[in-house]
């Protein structure tokens, strides 16, 4: 196993943009909950966050047991909040980025009638699209700094089994499951909140479980994650955020026989961490066989057309479509690190992969640092006169860990 391990103070301690991060030292761990403000049922979480939002202050907001409907959004508006819960305490929606904005609307937008203008101004933007897309398919929605949630359940129970979504001819399984197409179905989406902390939830879908978002290109924000469980198959552990995950127990689902990828960052080249995961422990549920997973792949955010095809005429442009490729996509590198953790045995010895095969017009190959990136694409980052930005260390590591 190779890669030096990093320390999560150190990790945690900038933020901002892409290359010119400020230091900002976080330590969550040594923060300690105040008394809860209201103690209320999981249906009425987003009645409770509502509130919060008109006064603009800071609140703890206790869950009983039972369980609640999705999807719950807390605002970029919402003050500070923590929200912490007992086990047995459960929320739950089936929604899916191929959902029409129109199904949406129907599902969801009565619920949010009495939110406040930055909680409605949300729905409406999801229900406004043709297809909500993966952005807007979470259950459990930040977009504010400083959140906290502790020991809740959080699962998209989308069924990967939307027809539409899967590829002409597929046939799914006896329960009714496509193993291939679109499925995007996310359970918790940080959408660019910074010092976000998460400790002791349950994380549960299938594909794009844990979406972890920038604030906006070039740009990081930081989640601190410790003794979470999350589940799923098709890059569940996904985005361009900064994040720690401490004793975290990740299972990779092989039960509707998708391909597995734990991870899919888009870090950007210039930020210095991506997904750091220390002390964690990798394990399946059964339904994979020896070697048959990955810990990840680097996402290409937003490719159409790949500069590493040099079959294929790609030039530089401000966005990237068919036969250009803009500089935020060409920079979202990705960058993972495994240290002190266990890795189970249905992970493959080689444990990184490329974003898509030598075929696809969108392939990347594995890159471990900017010297392989540089190799890759020298001729043609010369015609198009592109000069990367330095970034400094191993971009994917392996460090310190064991094999069960």
């Amino acid at each position: 196993m190779t890669g030096d391990a990093v320390d999560a103070t150190a990790v945690l301690s900038r933020t901002g943009d892409a290359g010119g991060e400020r230091h900002d030292p976080w330590v969550p761990w040594t923060v300690t909950d105040a008394s809860p403000d209201e103690v209320i049922h999981p249906r009425d979480l987003q009645a409770a966050i509502d509130r919060a939002v008109v006064t603009g202050v800071r609140r703890h907001i206790r869950l009983t047991r039972g369980e609640g409907e999705g999807p719950v959004i807390v605002p970029r508006a919402a003050p500070p909040l923590t929200i912490t819960a007992p086990d047995g305490a459960r929320l739950s929606a089936a929604i899916d980025a191929q959902m029409p904005g129109a199904e949406y609307r129907r599902r969801f937008a009565g619920r949010f009638d009495g939110s406040p203008p930055p909680v409605r101004a949300v729905v409406d933007a999801i229900c406004a699209r043709d297809i909500i897309t993966t952005h807007n398919s979470g259950v459990v929605r930040i977009e504010a700094d400083d959140t906290t949630l502790r020991g809740l359940t959080v699962e998209n129970t989308y069924a990967c089994d939307r027809a539409a979504a899967a590829p002409e001819g597929a046939v799914p399984d006896a329960r009714g499951r496509f193993a291939q197409g679109q499925h995007q179905a996310v359970a918790l989406h940080v959408a660019g909140a910074d010092r976000v902390h998460l400790e002791g939830l349950v994380l549960l879908s299938f594909q794009d479980t844990l979406y972890l978002q920038h604030p906006r290109p070039f740009s990081t924000a930081r989640t601190y994650l410790t003794g979470c469980e999350i589940a799923g198959d098709v890059d569940f552990i996904f985005g361009q955020a900064t994040a720690v995950f401490d004793r975290c127990r990740i299972t990779s689902r092989g039960e509707r026989g998708a391909s597995t990828w734990v991870a899919a960052p888009a870090t950007n080249i210039a930020t210095p961490f991506g997904f750091v995961f220390d002390r964690c422990t990798f394990d399946d549920d059964g339904h994979i066989a020896a070697g048959g997973a990955l810990l990840g792949r680097q996402w290409f955010e937003g490719v159409r057309t790949s500069p590493y095809r040099g079959d294929l005429d790609c030039r530089m442009a401000d966005v990237s479509g068919q036969g250009t490729i803009s500089c935020a996509t060409l920079e979202s590198v990705g960058k993972c690190r495994v240290q002190n953790s266990v890795l189970g045995a249905h992970l493959a010895g080689d444990p990184w992969g490329p974003w898509t095969g030598p075929d696809s017009a969108r392939h990347r190959p594995v890159q471990r640092n900017r010297a392989e990136m540089a190799g890759l694409l020298g001729a043609w980052l010369a015609r198009e006169g592109v000069t990367l930005p330095e970034s400094a260390g191993p971009w994917l590591g392996v460090a310190d860990c064991i094999r069960d």
